[in-house]
């Protein structure tokens, strides 16, 4: 490779004083080794988050070339739940140049170039410090640590010491992972001790009647660790202190089987089973303790796994009731989604890590997953989590704590709750109660009954004193089909719904969008919706059972007032540039859930810098679509009807906007909240914009009523 570079450069030179010359070769060099590069950073990530974090090893894997049976890699999971792929598949020394780690005279460890230790400011760059790669345009490699920058001359490979990538071998012996370097030194990551719930004794007496007290500790406890149990509920009162499980019989000589469990919530699981038999409670370690990496609940299920690697890889289900929702970055945050389990017993699934492009398997994750625990009387919507709004999808009997947002702030004394207003979303208002059949308060929740045949819409209830002064109210969005997160094949970067709030269906990336498919408008900053348009060609709005008054008598409103009047647009005296709030407030919604956030539970409203941006300044080369004549802008390279999970479509109607009171630019504009506000002027919040045939993202008075797109609330990486 050196001896080919060397003649593009001498070529280049010879050619220097020309008009012009033949840069493409030089340059499509370049891209490649640029390409090498980004592709070792990553493993310089994995061996420095390795030996420099001191971590300890938790389960290895290894893989092995099908062909020559030789050990090509390994996955670790550590003890704080980090997985890192470690891959030692030989390089073509062509392709660009050679890392290694190799150990200086005083006999530390430190980063290499085709067996030349790196020196930043006279300095040798050790392993715990992280160079930072580059090649400018003349083809030298320019490598840069903590803000300092050495060049390393042109890229060359000749006389490397090292052929095969960071490491030339890995191995697993009992109790560690072995690394031999460059120099033919070794690096040992010891395994630590299990992460395990550890119940001393095998049994217990049990006297069918009074509480029985199980000791118990978890080794190798992470700060994140839960201990938890799943029981039947009509058998058993179960409660769980800081070091003992006390297990306490609803009736007597009550038997069955509880589950004791203790989650890292980084990926480390054990679970014990305590059997309760009439002569007394015997201990069992059940094989999940030795075989699962994540635990999951049997209702609304989810997994965050983390991943680091040195080699491109594919996510794939094994078991058809778990879902992959996305991969996210270069540090590959997995995220899944499970089938709600109603099998009555714990089920065991797998989802295998395999090579990008291959079936060869780098990780098996392995979870389980409880049974639902069955409720009885109405199903508590706020259980995982409070929120402004509550999806229904079932008929029956509901409930939700009455408390401010996701907080566990009571909204104070509700003497009663009421229905503000319902609609399904056509230019017909619905007969009452046909949404929702009727209301109440009970023991600090807000309880509600749908029609015994459910009706696809949206309704808002209120929770009231006394004096009838509305003290919070909420959303309740029952939509005709289920609704899809997903990122559309990489077409936005968070998890995101596959319609806006409120609406009854996803839009269609053909015919023209109506009321069910466009969904709600709101304010910045608040979280009550008020009606869209019932079609893309008029502003005619759905209409609503109960008062939606778009005429405010104030022209503006204190954040107490906008809650006392959640049915009311505050309209800004005919001046649009004025804000509807009287006092400055650009954090009322923000990048983590506020108690104004109006999505439901396990969403929040798009943050700008991670979903949005990656719709900015699309082009038709990425599918970019305005459908001006079904008034739609659709983004993707892939639409399948028949499988929207993995559609590489997201559809827009464009259905206009609220100002001041009226439906404006209906068919030409639309625009869609994100989360931010302007740091500056308090009237002033960022959005999508659609215009015509062009979609962008940029600044919007906060008085005017736009759309919402809800994404998935993902852990911070």
């Amino acid at each position: 490779m050196k001896k080919i570079f060397t003649l593009v450069v001498l070529a280049l030179l010879a050619l220097g004083c020309a008009k012009e010359y033949d840069d493409s070769g030089l340059r499509e060099l370049i891209a490649g080794l640029d390409a090498r590069i980004s592709e070792l950073e990553t493993s310089i990530s994995s061996l420095q988050s390795a030996i420099g974090d001191a971590k300890f090893v938790r389960k290895v894997e290894e893989y092995k070339d099908p062909d020559t049976g030789r050990t090509t890699g390994i996955t670790v999971t550590y003890t704080d739940g980090n997985v890192v792929h470690f891959n030692i598949v030989p390089t073509d020394p062509s392709q660009g140049p050679v890392f290694s780690v190799i150990r200086n005279g005083a006999g530390d460890l430190c980063w290499a170039v085709d067996g030349v230790i790196i020196k930043v400011g006279g300095e040798d760059v050790p392993v715990y410090q992280t160079p930072v790669f580059s090649i400018d345009e003349e083809g030298n490699l320019i490598v840069e640590v903590e803000g300092q920058q050495t060049n390393l001359g042109p890229v060359k490979s000749e006389g490397a010491t090292l052929q095969d990538g960071i490491f030339t071998n890995l191995a697993v012996t009992d109790n560690a992972v072995v690394l031999t370097l460059a120099d033919g030194s070794t690096v040992n990551i010891p395994f630590a001790e299990a992460f395990q719930l550890v119940i001393d004794k095998t049994e217990y007496v049990y006297s069918g009647s009074g509480p029985v007290e199980i000791p118990y500790i978890v080794s190798a406890k992470t700060a994140g660790t839960v201990v938890g149990t799943y029981y039947d509920i009509d058998k058993f009162s179960v409660a769980v202190d800081a070091d003992k499980i006390v297990v306490t019989p609803l009736v007597n000589k009550a038997s069955g089987m509880i589950l004791a469990y203790a989650d890292s919530k980084v990926g480390l699981t054990s679970i014990v089973s305590l059997v309760v038999e009439a002569e007394g409670i015997r201990i069992l370690d059940t094989p999940y303790s030795a075989t699962v990496d994540y635990l999951a609940e049997g209702e609304d299920g989810a997994v965050v796994a983390n991943a680091v690697s040195n080699v491109e890889f594919d996510v794939k289900p094994v078991d058809s009731w778990i879902h992959l929702v996305s991969v996210k970055s270069q540090a590959y945050v997995i995220s899944l989604k499970l089938d709600d389990n109603k099998t009555g017993a714990v089920r065991e699934g797998k989802v295998n890590i395999v090579r990008k492009g291959t079936d060869d398997v780098i990780q098996t994750i392995v979870i389980a997953q409880l049974p639902m625990q069955e409720e009885t009387g109405a199903k508590n919507l706020s259980k995982k989590g409070s929120a402004n709004s509550y999806i229904v999808s079932e008929a029956g009997e509901y409930k939700f704590a009455a408390v401010k947002g996701n907080s566990e702030e009571s909204v104070g004394a509700v003497a009663k709750a009421e229905i503000l207003w319902e609609t399904d979303n056509t230019t017909t208002a619905p007969a009452v109660n046909s949404i929702i059949a009727s209301v109440g308060v009970e023991d600090g929740f807000i309880t509600f009954t749908t029609p015994e045949i459910l009706k696809p819409g949206n309704a808002l209830i209120a929770a009231k004193d006394a004096a009838g002064v509305i003290l919070w109210s909420w959303h309740i969005w029952i939509p005709a089909t289920e609704i899809i997160s997903s990122t559309f094949g990489g077409v936005v970067g968070v998890p995101m719904m596959d319609r806006n709030l409120g609406a009854l269906v996803a839009a269609a990336p053909s015919g023209k969008p109506d009321g069910t498919s466009i969904g709600m408008m709101y304010q910045w900053g608040r979280k009550d919706p008020f009606p869209g348009t019932a079609s893309v060609d008029s502003s005619d709005p759905i209409a609503t059972t109960g008062e939606v008054s778009l005429e405010s008598e104030k022209q503006n409103f204190s954040i107490a007032e906008s809650i006392q009047n959640p049915t009311v647009y505050v309209k800004t005296g005919g001046d649009s540039n004025k804000t509807w709030i009287d006092e400055k407030s650009n954090d009322l919604w923000r990048s983590t859930k506020t108690v104004y956030d109006p999505c439901p539970p396990g969403y929040i409203i798009s943050p700008r810098d991670k979903s949005w941006a990656f719709w900015g300044g699309m082009s038709s080369a990425t599918g970019f679509v305005a459908d001006t004549d079904n008034k739609q802008i659709r983004l993707g390279v892939d639409f399948d009807a028949a499988s929207p999970e993995t559609t590489g479509y997201v559809v827009i109607p464009i259905c206009g906007y609220l100002d001041q009171g009226e439906y404006c630019k209906v068919g030409v504009r639309a625009y869609i909240w994100s989360c931010y506000a302007s740091s500056g002027d308090m009237n002033i919040a960022y959005q999508v914009y659609i215009n015509g045939s062009s979609i962008s993202t940029t600044e919007q008075r906060m008085s005017r009523g736009g759309n919402i797109r809800c994404v998935v609330e993902v852990p911070a990486e």
